[in-house]
């Protein structure tokens, strides 16, 4: 057969197949959700793994990295995988530990709080009435009940309460369920992380027998700018959240903010997330500290703007954008399409990936000039 008419044929199923995805679209996703959610462990573990690779990668040069006896060549792998996984349990308690006392403090607060406050507006409208009788005849025009009015916000708020707790307990049997997905997860992680040379070597393999050669170099290369972009984005990462927790943290300590600790904690974690992580933790520290000091409140949404203006214009480019190699422009436009496509973790995955299209792009583009300038 021709190389023509094998040509044809493959424009022909693909075009089939298409075809059949548009027009069976419903069913096509719902089997992607299905097959999805079955391999989510086995997913969920392969990140698990890539990133876990980065710290133990570390402590494999740290453990009698010159020794030669059995001993420590042989532990050095599973001491090494228990160390990263340790580490990482250990920031992850450290973080919760922080936030969740003082998040539950507020809420109990906010909540005790709230009949105080409109027991005062109540007393302040009814004084208001008595001292200026003008206010009292405009208000009685609409006909307002603020007794009815309290009991009626107290109601809701005790009935909001009560819906939580009914929801947490509802949640309890899905919270075991991701428990158990995430123990299977970690499982895969630990086989991956301790076979890694052979099934690198077995994915080698299969690559070299399927592809000829030429299309199996640029596949190996794409795989290596793509893992560089990966690795780069979570260490730089992981640095800028860390300096930019501090800087919140010592900040609100000079000021004398409350809940310094929690929300420079906080803005670690969520600074995780490219661009907008940052902002989200300056929203829920403002909210926090508003409650207990509204003019505390705007003083910290300041504070939190200036640092702001320093990350974004100083730490980022320096850490991350110097290690990714991708212009501001298109990090906001990478982390829009994938909060986009796929939420948080489509921000977390679009910014290293657009790093590494770009990278293979500008490659390209010099070599297709290069090219042009012979020809």
């Amino acid at each position: 057969m021709r190389k023509l008419d094998k040509l044809i044929i493959k424009y022909i199923l693909f075009i089939a197949v298409v075809i059949l995805v548009v027009f069976n679209y419903e069913q096509v996703f719902g089997y992607a959700q299905t097959m999805l959610k079955i391999l989510s462990p086995i997913i969920i573990g392969v990140v698990m793994a890539y990133v876990l690779n980065i710290l133990m990668v570390r402590f494999e040069k740290i453990w009698f990295p010159q020794s030669t006896s059995k001993w420590a060549i042989k532990s050095r792998r599973p001491i090494s995988i228990l160390f990263a996984i340790l580490t990482i349990i250990l920031v992850l308690l450290i973080v919760l530990g922080l936030v969740i006392p003082q998040v539950l403090g507020v809420l109990t607060t906010l909540i005790e709080a709230i009949p105080k406050a409109f027991n005062q507006i109540q007393e302040w409208f009814t004084n208001s009435e008595q001292r200026f009788p003008e206010l009292a005849i405009i208000l009685d025009r609409f006909e307002l009940n603020w007794g009815q009015i309290v009991q009626d916000t107290v109601a809701f708020i005790n009935g909001l309460t009560t819906r939580i707790v009914e929801t947490t307990i509802a949640t309890a049997g899905s919270i075991a369920s991701v428990i158990i997905n995430l123990v299977l997860s970690l499982i895969v992680s630990i086989y991956i992380l301790s076979s890694k040379e052979s099934l690198l070597l077995q994915g080698n393999r299969v690559l070299k027998a399927y592809l000829p050669e030429r299309r199996y170099q640029r596949t190996r290369y794409v795989l290596s700018v793509l893992d560089e972009s990966f690795s780069h984005f979570i260490t730089g990462e992981v640095l800028e959240a860390f300096i930019l927790g501090m800087m919140v943290a010592i900040g609100m300590w000079i000021f004398r903010f409350p809940y310094a600790t929690m929300i420079g904690a906080l803005t670690g974690v969520m600074a995780l997330i490219p661009m907008l992580g940052a902002w989200i933790s300056g929203v829920i520290g403002f909210v926090l500290i508003t409650v207990q000091s509204p003019v505390q409140g705007f003083a910290f949404l300041l504070f939190i703007v200036i640092i702001q203006q320093l990350e974004g214009n100083i730490i980022y480019p320096k850490i991350v954008g110097d290690k990714i190699g991708l212009p501001g422009m298109w990090v906001l436009i990478a982390v829009t399409l994938g909060a986009g496509f796929a939420g948080i973790p489509g921000m977390l995955v679009s910014v290293p990936l657009a790093s590494a299209i770009y990278k293979l792009l500008k490659l390209d583009v010099k070599h297709r000039e290069e090219v042009q300038q012979l020809n």
